[in-house]
């Protein structure tokens, strides 16, 4: 009787197929989210809604793999940015995480560029490539600084096993932020990257127990690939 033996064929090639899914290179896309209505001469209110061009959603869709696992800053502008791709894209799941959120403006968020300019001019420490400094905290908001810690936090405990490709869709500051921390680049560097609405960064991720050697266990393959 052939079947017992078809069976532990099918099970040894079934493990053989969970076993190189566990030990090959993840890929990691983060993408920014589609743009929102700006008014010139004023600082974008927190949580503004996106403005989706499907026919530019579409564009983008061609990089993502399917069944990527997708997870978004809980922000609405990420959230309608993700459920316009996956339009075009069947994601394995959609997840929100609040670790991915946008550098909070506080007060500032929503006023004219030029009275919250009256509030910094003084500061002795001035940006060549960013509006602030990366230590500098709006009133009721954040630092740059402070995004950097949460992202960092969230790649450090984040679990790439078992997944072939994660998507994160998120903020320019956010990106700017996990590169800083997988690159080991200075926040007072990585704070003038530029990243564009809906463009793609990739990077691949070694196996957790498989990055023994130097260079780390990221490799940055593209950074901010427009697509529009």
């Amino acid at each position: 009787n052939c079947v017992p033996f078809r069976i532990s064929i099918f099970i040894w090639f079934s493990n053989l197929f969970k076993w190189f899914n566990l030990n090959k290179n993840k890929t990691l896309i983060l993408v920014r989210h589609a743009p929102v209505k700006k008014v010139d001469g004023y600082i974008p209110k927190n949580n503004p809604s996106a403005l989706i061009n499907l026919d530019h959603i579409q564009k983008l869709a061609n990089y993502i793999p399917e069944a990527s696992s997708c997870y978004v800053s809980p922000l609405k502008r990420t959230i309608q940015t993700a459920k316009a791709l996956s339009k075009f894209v069947n994601f394995e799941d959609i997840t929100e995480a609040k670790d991915l959120v946008e550098q909070n403006f506080g007060d500032w968020a929503g006023k004219r560029i030029s009275d919250v300019w009256e509030e910094l001019k003084h500061n002795k420490s001035q940006h060549n490539f960013s509006f602030i400094c990366p230590e500098i905290c709006p009133p009721n908001g954040d630092s740059y600084l402070d995004q950097c810690k949460r992202v960092a936090n969230f790649i450090d405990n984040f679990n790439f096993e078992n997944k072939n490709s994660v998507v994160l869709i998120t903020h320019a500051g956010t990106i700017r932020a996990i590169l800083s921390h997988i690159l080991e680049i200075e926040p007072d560097k990585s704070i003038g990257i530029e990243i564009s609405h809906l463009s793609c960064t990739l990077i691949e991720v070694i196996n957790k127990n498989h990055h023994n050697h130097r260079g780390g266990r990221y490799r940055l393959l593209k950074v901010n690939q427009q697509i529009i």
